[in-house]
């Protein structure tokens, strides 16, 4: 029993460094692909799979966090979606916890699937979704025609306020209220940070320009975290060990990636986290395809 235990977190402690390496090399997070390989590779139960991943993000995010100061106007973002993250974080967990502990109606009393098609459902949209927008924008971006930016700026839903890096432009406060509860909510129910939506999100549909969406990011990121990490901790999803091999293969993968990264250009860097994210789209439709069939064919 120890063996097997011991061996399962050795192939955890290289998930971990894998998605260090490439978050090193290409600049994106890899959080993305933890829970699935998780989930799909290991075997693990969805609701810890997810719980970890989600533990593990506090670690790095409260080290990007530490190693910068803020000004208060560089908080005004994160205070304002405060609130939604919270409150979208609560959600997204317990509706997993409550997928994950219901019981199918077979007399041998298995625990469903549910929270299994849920989650990687949501995976497989989001990453196709995202993985087709990077190659595109890559595209444009190497031929120097960038995409327009700031679909949502105007949406002047009152009361309006003005946030680092949009200039004199005033963005809704409903509408970022809003905008952190679905990240939140996500986060909580998928077990990522949110910085697979938020640098996107505060770049192209609010217009923000990158220095100061990193900035905005790196602290609700770490909201995020600390929120997901009591939430999934009180619903008795994290398991320690996990959490800490992941930290550990992470830290030394994500050096390496880091000292391997310094001829890759952002525009290959997002066209590279395009092809992954569809190859990860990839693996979650084979297990989504045999969760359903093994569904209809009991």
């Amino acid at each position: 029993m120890s063996g097997s235990f011991d061996i399962e977190l050795l192939l955890i402690w290289v998930v971990g460094g894998a998605v260090g390496f490439l978050s090193g090399v290409f600049g994106f997070g890899g959080g993305f692909l933890i829970v699935p390989v998780l989930n799909i590779g290991l075997g693990l139960p969805m609701q810890i799979a997810v719980g970890s991943a989600a533990c593990q993000v506090l670690g790095p995010a409260t080290t990007s966090v530490l190693a910068r100061r803020r000004s208060w106007d560089e908080l005004r973002l994160p205070l304002i979606v405060f609130g939604g993250l919270a409150l979208g974080v609560y959600l997204g967990a317990d509706v997993l916890h409550s997928l994950a502990t219901s019981t199918s109606n077979s007399q041998t009393n298995d625990r469903s699937h549910s929270a299994d098609v849920l989650v990687l459902s949501i995976y497989l949209i989001l990453l196709v979704t995202l993985g087709f927008f990077a190659l595109w924008e890559s595209s444009r971006a190497l031929r120097d025609d960038p995409i327009r930016t700031g679909w949502i700026a105007g949406w002047a839903l009152p009361p309006l306020t003005q946030l680092p890096g949009l200039g004199e432009t005033r963005v809704s406060v409903p509408v970022l209220a809003w905008f952190g509860l679905a990240v939140g909510f996500l986060s909580g129910l998928l077990g990522m940070s949110g910085g697979l939506l938020l640098l996107p999100g505060l770049i192209y549909m609010l217009g923000m320009r990158w220095r100061a969406a990193v900035a905005a990011s790196m602290s609700i990121v770490w909201l995020v975290a600390l929120q997901s990490t009591i939430a999934h901790a009180w619903l008795g999803h994290v398991r320690l060990p996990i959490v800490i091999a992941l930290l550990v293969g992470g830290t030394f993968g994500a050096r390496l990636g880091v000292y391997l990264s310094r001829n890759v250009a952002p525009a290959r860097g997002r066209r590279s986290f395009g092809w992954l994210a569809l190859a990860t789209a990839a693996m979650i439709s084979v297990r989504l395809f045999s969760l359903i069939r093994a569904s209809v064919m009991q």
